[in-house]
């Protein structure tokens, strides 16, 4: 069978659309769809944590729970081979083994101990990320099943991953380099700026990032007068000019 020849049995015919438990056909009304459902799944993931081994089976479980609600094949990995721009990620067949070589380099790695100091937990963090990115064992939602392990993993040492402080450029040119490079160096500056507080001062899954108030103009509110004060003492090129009325029906950026 030729490249040309070749159907994808994850996609609707004629189309590059998942098929899903939606019966969606419309690509962006999935990815709302799975960018909402998802995000709940992975709360109700930390509050009601995965039991066992940090093995391919947890991973393969975390998948399913986060895709349950979108994909029939949630939990189970790929079964083609699949690539993004030049990288070829792990060939579907080999998936097994190289889990297998993964998680026994994962158990012994010092990584799941809980006094694992800072700048292991780094280190290793970042070369977990590398292996498990090079894997890609499943058709769809790898980055999501790998940032929710990974916080499984980070709260056996008391710590927590805000991924919102990463941008989806700088992850994706993190996850290219490491790709390139075969190691997770690549991925340090990333998980190092994960381990800080959460940019926004939200919780690093609050589902709202925005809080709407009412215009400034309406308010009279020191905490924010002073605010804007500060900012506009630092800043002043941001005040200049008249300031339009308008509105924006712009979502907020999405965690990557």
């Amino acid at each position: 069978m030729t490249a040309e020849d070749f159907s994808d049995p994850y996609t609707y015919p004629g189309s590059t659309v998942l098929k899903n438990l939606f019966n969606e056909r419309d690509s962006a009304r999935l990815s709302d769809l799975e960018y909402e459902l998802t995000l709940y799944r992975r709360i109700e993931l930390e509050q009601s944590p995965i039991k066992g081994p940090f093995d391919f089976n947890r991973l393969k479980e975390t998948h399913r729970r986060l895709f349950q609600d979108i994909y029939p094949w949630a939990g189970q990995p790929r079964t083609v081979e699949i690539r993004k721009g030049d990288s070829q990620f792990h060939i579907a067949s080999y998936i097994p083994t190289a889990s297998e070589v993964t998680f026994n380099w994962l158990q012994g790695s010092g990584l799941l101990d809980a006094d694992v100091d800072d700048e292991s937990f780094v280190r290793l963090s970042a070369d977990l990320l590398e292996k498990i990115n090079y894997i890609h064992p499943f058709r769809e939602g790898n980055g999501r099943t790998q940032r929710a392990f990974l916080d499984q993993v980070a709260a056996i040492s008391g710590r927590t991953l805000s991924w919102r402080n990463i941008s989806y450029e700088d992850h994706l040119r993190a996850s290219i380099t490491a790709f390139d490079e075969g190691h997770g160096d690549a991925f340090r500056s990333v998980i190092r700026r994960a381990l800080r507080p959460p940019i926004d001062g939200l919780s690093p899954l609050d589902p709202k990032p925005y809080t709407v108030a009412e215009p400034v103009v309406e308010r009279d509110d020191d905490r924010l007068r002073q605010a804007l004060a500060d900012r506009r003492r630092k800043h002043p090129e941001l005040f200049e000019g008249e300031v339009a009325e308008h509105h924006s029906d712009a979502e907020p950026e999405r965690e990557i």
